[in-house]
């Protein structure tokens, strides 16, 4: 039997003594009722029925993707990520392993250290021109360690991390020595092309193709390469295959190696419920219905201090928390905890060393 968000309320104005609309509006109701439901309900415990498949595919020569907490989140104005998907859909609370490329389980990975001392980051430092052009030269040349990674971006598209580094500097010692000058790469979406900037320089003064390694760049305004001056790319090539590794890291997804081709990705997610609008909605959790409003009846007892109402709430409460965890319980009770050794297949095969399914020896 579904339970409405109308009747939700009222057992709210019930438990707090907030009968009428004089003491509390129903709007400020719903409000601690869609606070508890979707903010701090999933925290208090895991549970199946909110844990659902996340998949995306890969997009080949791209090895960073976004995991976006809410799926339509917004920045600190208030602007939406997307502002043609609606602001109230369902988030991710957490990611969790384990990860599926293709069918074929990953190594999964947290800690940076971790990881990039398995796959680091070798960059490679070429001499790809010289200066000594006047001002406002279009400088072109071609880096020839293809293919090689690209910046990373967030889910606002900011840059967090540059993988180019185009330089020029003048260590001749003579009265120009010291002169030095540095360009980095910020990727286009959706595209094999980045933009190249100057450092606190918010206007772009050439691009670089990650894939043929063919770049150009016009230093801005009276800025002259030495003609002493060798001009330097460094980058991280790769060589792209299907991934084996991935690491969740500052809400982004790295795939080790650098996918080849389009790939199916599953994770498993733990995510928010649907927040309530109307009063005839009712939350995807029929029978949390007392675990609820108790919720909701606490946050209004943190806001308004009321030490006999947040006395005669407490049981209730912990009685209803109890009861929101059992069925969790009970289906994960019919099933013996995974272990290295309950692994099929192989003996001493995994999905922690990897030998099972990626192929590799772990």
């Amino acid at each position: 039997m579904a339970i409405p968000l109308s009747s939700l309320r009222l057992t709210v104005r019930r438990m707090t003594a907030r009968y009428t609309v004089q003491s509390m509006t129903d709007a400020q109701i719903n409000t601690y009722l869609n606070n508890f439901m979707c903010l701090m309900l999933p925290e208090h415990f895991k549970n199946i029925k909110l844990t659902k498949p996340y998949s995306f595919t890969t997009v080949p020569n791209v090895d960073t993707y976004p995991f976006i907490y809410e799926a339509n989140p917004g920045n600190a104005s208030g602007e939406l990520s997307n502002p043609l998907l609606p602001p109230l859909t369902p988030g991710n609370i957490q990611i969790t392993p384990p990860v599926y490329c293709q069918g074929y389980i990953l190594r999964y990975y947290q800690d940076k250290t971790t990881f990039y001392n398995r796959w680091p980051n070798l960059s490679v430092n070429q001499i790809v021109g010289s200066g000594g052009e006047p001002a406002m030269f279009n400088y072109k040349g071609v880096i020839p360690s293809t293919p090689f990674y690209r910046g990373q971006l967030d889910i606002f598209g900011n840059l967090t991390e540059s993988m180019v580094y185009i330089s020029a500097y003048d260590s001749t010692g003579d009265a120009t020595s010291g002169s030095s000058y540095v360009i980095t790469d910020q990727p286009v979406p959706d595209s094999d092309i980045g933009k190249l900037y100057e450092p606190n320089n918010p206007i772009y003064v050439g691009t670089v193709n990650y894939i043929t390694g063919a770049f150009e760049f016009t230093p801005s305004g009276s800025i002259m390469l030495p003609g002493v001056a060798n001009i330097y790319a460094s980058v991280v090539p790769y060589q792209s295959s299907r991934p084996t590794d991935v690491i969740f890291y500052n809400q982004q997804i790295t795939f080790r190696p650098c996918p080849q081709q389009v790939y199916n990705i599953e994770f498993q997610i733990s995510q928010q419920p649907v927040a309530l609008l109307e009063n005839d909605s009712y939350p995807e959790l029929d029978e949390w219905y007392l675990f609820i409003c108790a919720g909701a009846a606490k946050l209004i007892y943190t806001d308004f201090p009321d030490d006999e109402g947040m006395a005669y709430l407490l049981p209730i409460w912990q009685e209803q928390l109890q009861l929101a965890q059992r069925r969790t319980l009970k289906q994960l009770g019919t099933q013996r905890a995974a272990t290295i050794f309950s692994q099929p297949g192989r003996p001493l095969a995994s999905w922690f060393w990897g030998t099972e399914y990626s192929g590799t020896s772990g």
